[in-house]
């Protein structure tokens, strides 16, 4: 069991239920042991059975009452004795040692006596007789206090365990509802701020309670709130060493035009080297300067693009690219008109770094293939390379930035892991999701998720 809310409401339930009966126990067991309370005797006819024939015998003798107890079943004469002037019993039977300082007590100032022998209730009467010396009763009422107690408690079990775990169980249910959900609260948050919401706060949903739980609801929301402070602080720092880096690739650049212009000999190779090396931190500066810093950064989407279209065009693009390595594009879409809404190039920018992504990792006279089908209110765009996938511990490191799996170190076939960290946050923007898979027979899948909007709703 490893539910706190259920280890709460179990321990809290069993324990209210054993406090019931132990406050019966304790509340009623006085009562157990006093036989003139004839609800509490275990026969109520045999106390009055003896009552009547002890006015019998006080007029008749006490003839009549041990006629009547020869009579009676060995049950009741194992509970009823009636002892003469000189301490023998009338039916001629041994009378219990511990029975003693009952029959003693009785006299003619106390003509009643209450005393338990051998831990069970017992009354004794003094009957005086016009006929003769008087005699001493001892009725044994019933069991002792514990059988007592256990046959009450047998007699209304099922009552007494219904009544129990309905009011028990409501009680000890909001109780755990009550102690728990807090920390539900709290994973899911937890759970959200891994994925990167670190805008998210649970205090406010806390707000009604005044408890330790709200002061680690404040302490985690503060946590939360330094680390969203540091990460955009993390980010601001690159953006801005971004951009102090590419004043000085700039002159690099001219002064690299300047050299091939000379057309010194021998050079031309060493000058397409450093060439390649300043496109390449051009294209490092341009994608971190595209991440955005904070969510505050988002611009709304004004602008609105036909998938099928867009997607169509981007192949035609990239129709160069994959020529070079022989790969072929298999496109199939369904749907017409499948309308998102956007903000200027953006979504185009995400879609055509995923099939780069799928061009570079498809292997020569390979094939790229594009899955788009429409649902009621999304569509989903499947884009599938030819490689040899991810590993499975790699699949969601893979949007993180700067991450490159082992297999794609190198700069000419693993990028510098900023492509698909951007196109998850583009996507992110637009309300839809992007993930990734290994494809069954092919490489890797990224399946994206975008909301489609309607003419109508216009």
């Amino acid at each position: 069991m490893r539910s706190l809310f259920w280890k709460m409401f179990f321990g809290a339930w069993i324990t209210a239920m054993v406090m019931v009966v132990a406050a019966i126990y304790i509340t009623h067991f006085g009562e157990f042991g006093d036989p003139r309370q004839e609800e509490r005797w275990e026969g109520p006819a045999l106390f009055r059975e003896v009552m009547r024939n002890m006015r019998i015998a006080r007029r008749h003798g006490p003839e009549q009452f041990q006629h009547w107890l020869e009579r009676a079943p060995k049950k009741v004469k194992r509970r009823v004795y009636a002892v003469d002037s000189e301490g023998n019993d009338l039916l001629g039977r041994p009378v219990p040692q511990s029975m003693a300082p009952l029959i003693n007590s009785l006299d003619y100032r106390n003509r009643e006596a209450h005393m338990l022998v051998d831990n069970k209730p017992t009354v004794g009467f003094f009957l005086p007789l016009r006929t003769g010396d008087p005699l001493r009763i001892a009725l044994v009422a019933g069991d002792s206090k514990e059988g007592l107690l256990l046959r009450f408690l047998w007699r209304n079990f099922w009552p007494m365990l219904l009544l129990s775990m309905i009011a028990s169980g409501i009680a000890c249910y909001w109780l755990a509802t009550y102690l728990s959900r807090p920390l539900e609260q709290l994973r899911a948050a937890t759970k959200r701020v891994a994925a990167g919401e670190l805008d998210y706060r649970v205090a406010p949903s806390l707000h009604s309670r005044n408890d330790e739980l709200t002061d680690l609801a404040l302490d985690f929301d503060s946590m939360t709130a330094q680390l969203q402070e540091s990460m955009s602080e993390q980010r601001r720092l690159i953006k801005d060493v971004s951009h102090e880096l590419r004043s000085p690739l700039a002159r690099l650049q001219v002064a690299l035009a300047i050299a091939r212009q000379k057309q010194v000999a021998g050079l031309d190779t060493e000058l397409d080297k450093i060439g390649k090396a300043a496109d390449y931190l051009e294209d490092i500066i341009a994608d971190v300067l595209s991440l955005p810093v904070s969510n505050q950064e988002q611009r709304p989407l004004d602008d609105v693009v036909e998938l099928n279209s867009l997607l169509s065009a981007l192949i035609d693009d990239l129709h160069i690219e994959a020529a070079e390595k022989h790969l072929g594009f298999d496109m199939s879409a369904s749907g017409e008109e499948l309308l998102v809404a956007t903000r200027g190039s953006s979504l185009t920018a995400a879609l055509e770094n995923i099939l780069r992504n799928a061009i570079k990792y498809s292997p020569s006279h390979g094939l790229v293939r594009v899955l788009v089908q429409e649902s009621a209110d999304s569509c989903n765009i499947s884009v599938i390379d030819s490689g040899s996938g991810v590993d499975e511990t790699d699949l969601e490191a893979i949007f993180r930035p700067f991450y490159r799996t082992d297999s794609a170190r190198s700069r000419e076939s693993g990028g510098f892991g900023l492509g698909l960290a951007i196109a998850q946050r583009t996507i992110l923007h637009h309300g839809g999701s992007i993930t990734a898979r290994n494809y069954a027979g092919a490489g890797l899948c990224v399946e994206i998720k975008l909301p489609l909007i309607h003419l109508s709703d216009d």
